[in-house]
């Protein structure tokens, strides 16, 4: 999410109403394991979205400068940088597109003045023995702010990036740099009354759909894909009372990111029913959460890491501040 939705989208929290939604219901207890932090940058530094190697280890993109961290989650003294991208403000959406090589997002935005239109490229980081290959997939200069990403897997070298002003979705094929807008739908759009013209934010394929949050709306929902990333049924609604950033999914459930109401909330597919699982609103526990992702060792395939922008830009009390961290919590 675009850092200067944050202050924005806390017009949304009071909105958000029901018993089992309510941010205030809080952290429900040990019973799910007790959360440990990972690590914490800087403060100021601000985290954005976050995929796991194939080694265990974690790669998490900045917005506040344009740089690619990787940190051992089993031994968390240290955050290397894995490259900075020259030439642009921030790092977004990241998946990876096949094994230990992963595509981002990049472009230009600022806290005052929001996405630059016309700034916004793709790019890859390919692992080999540890020695990241890093180059431009392709510009996409018709792109307005380019935002959530996930790999297209029915379709080899292919990943989906959500253009969160345009409300559109773009497929990309990795190897030629060819793209095209495959998904277009109103639940993408910006809400009328946003502050900010952002609508579809985090998007993650599973199973034949991709799923997608609406910050402004606040909407929560999916839709049925073929192998080339085209709509073959309807757009479904599964929860309109969440505040959402980028997502983790299951066969049952999605584990959903509540900047800036700072908590993780679980929602069932089925039943569209949701559960706050981490965090409530005046917590510092997961303040500012932007994205998740769940563990790939049998060390921590149950844990679920949770990154955040830091306190700065969440309504915890007016005044709390600290650098965005990884937050791991057993589920």
């Amino acid at each position: 999410m675009f850092p200067n939705i944050f202050l924005a989208i806390s017009a949304l929290v009071a909105s958000v109403t029901g018993a089992v939604l309510d941010p205030r219901n809080g952290y429900p207890g040990p019973h799910h394991g007790d959360p440990r932090l990972v690590y914490q940058f800087a403060n100021g530094t601000m985290l954005e979205n976050i995929a796991i190697r194939s080694n265990g280890n974690l790669l998490v993109t900045l917005t506040d400068r344009p740089e690619l961290y990787e940190v051992n989650p089993f031994i968390p003294k240290t955050a290397k940088l894995v490259h900075r991208f020259p030439g642009y403000l921030g790092l977004l959406g990241i998946t990876e597109v096949s094994p230990d090589v992963f595509t981002l997002n990049a472009g230009n935005f600022s806290i005052t003045t929001g996405p630059a239109a016309g700034s916004w490229a793709v790019w890859q980081v390919a692992f080999h023995k540890d020695q990241p290959k890093v180059f431009k997939v392709v510009d996409i200069p018709g792109a307005l702010s380019l935002n959530g990403m996930t790999t297209l897997a029915s379709t080899p070298n292919t990943i989906l990036a959500a253009d969160s002003t345009a409300g559109v979705i773009y497929s990309v094929n990795t190897r030629t740099g060819s793209y095209k807008v495959v998904l277009d739908d109103e639940t993408f759009k910006p809400a009328a009354d946003a502050e900010i013209p952002i609508g579809i934010n985090g998007i993650r394929y599973f199973d034949h759909y991709v799923y997608y949050t609406n910050s402004f709306k606040p909407f929560f929902g999916r839709v049925r894909v073929n192998k080339a990333g085209y709509a073959t049924g309807s757009y479904e609604a599964i929860a309109t009372d969440v505040v959402g950033d980028d997502f983790a999914v299951t066969p049952h459930a999605a584990y959903i990111a509540g900047n800036p109401t700072n908590v993780v909330t679980k929602v069932n597919l089925s039943t569209g029913k949701g559960e706050v699982i981490a965090g409530n609103l005046n917590s510092s526990l997961v303040a500012g959460d932007t994205s998740v992702a769940f563990g790939r060792t049998k060390k921590d395939k149950h844990v679920l890491y949770v990154v955040t922008v830091g306190g700065s830009l969440s309504p915890v009390n007016g005044t709390f501040s600290e650098g965005g961290k990884i937050v791991a919590l057993d589920i």
